[in-house]
């Protein structure tokens, strides 16, 4: 599978299928750009689908130290990417849990070449104070893995961008499931941050919604692709 190296130095693996505008996904937390496959035929269609590997995942670099992860990182090595293979203008960023952490610190650092966003399972850190990321990494079960302990130290320590999320011009899909336990107290703030958002809800899910309902999935985003090159008007909330 090819790879781009980022001007750091880092290996940075994607796949990419179809033509069109750009949509780009960002995988979860300890899995790869595989877990697109169910989306990769539909969504393939009428775009450009580009899935990648984070840094500290699949195909890709993991440096060693955790001061080497932070989302702004993420964002830069993403960034990275979409120059080398000729897809900034226009792209449709996307991600899942902590896939969509780095679309939406995407969104914040380069909102004019953001053309739309897609928030699947992911919400904002909070006002809480981080948690320690080695008591994650054990929680986990992945202490002695530099990739993801470095990944949980980027989640940890990541800024909370609830503030800015009003400041956001591009329209945005935020996708969760119906008993996601993990982001149901937070969701919220996603929802009642961005302008111009529409909200989908999967019933019946959990965390992971594109894995579990990925036809009613996909469905929802070529309706919001559809409907914002349509210029129609978004806001509503919509059950699955």
């Amino acid at each position: 599978m090819p790879h781009i190296e980022t001007p750091e130095g880092m290996r940075i693996r994607y796949e990419e299928r179809g033509t069109g505008r750009p949509l780009v996904l960002a995988h979860g937390f300890g899995v790869s750009l595989e877990m697109w496959m169910p989306q990769v035929l539909a969504l393939s269609e009428r775009n450009r689908l580009i899935t990648w590997d984070a840094r500290g995942h699949g195909g890709s670099s993991a440096p060693g130290h955790r001061e080497a992860y932070s989302m702004e990182v993420l964002a830069q090595d993403l960034r990275a990417l979409l120059e080398q293979l000729g897809a900034v203008d226009g792209a449709v960023i996307g991600g899942m849990s902590f896939g969509g952490q780095i679309a939406l610190q995407y969104a914040v650092d380069y909102p004019a070449d953001t053309y739309a966003l897609v928030l699947s399972d992911s919400t904002t850190r909070g006002s809480e104070p981080p948690r320690d990321s080695r008591e994650a990494a054990a929680a986990w079960g992945v202490t002695g893995d530099p990739g993801l302990e470095g990944c949980l130290h980027a989640m940890a320590s990541r800024a909370d961008l609830t503030s800015v999320l009003p400041s956001l011009p591009m329209p945005a899909l935020v996708l969760y499931g119906q008993h996601d336990e993990m982001i149901e107290r937070g969701v919220h703030r996603v929802v009642d941050g961005l302008p111009r958002r529409r909200v989908t809800v999967l019933a019946d899910c959990f965390h992971g919604t594109s894995g579990q309902r990925p036809r009613a999935w996909n469905d929802a985003v070529l309706r919001f692709l559809d409907d914002i090159e349509a210029g129609a008007s978004l806001g509503e909330t919509e059950f699955v």
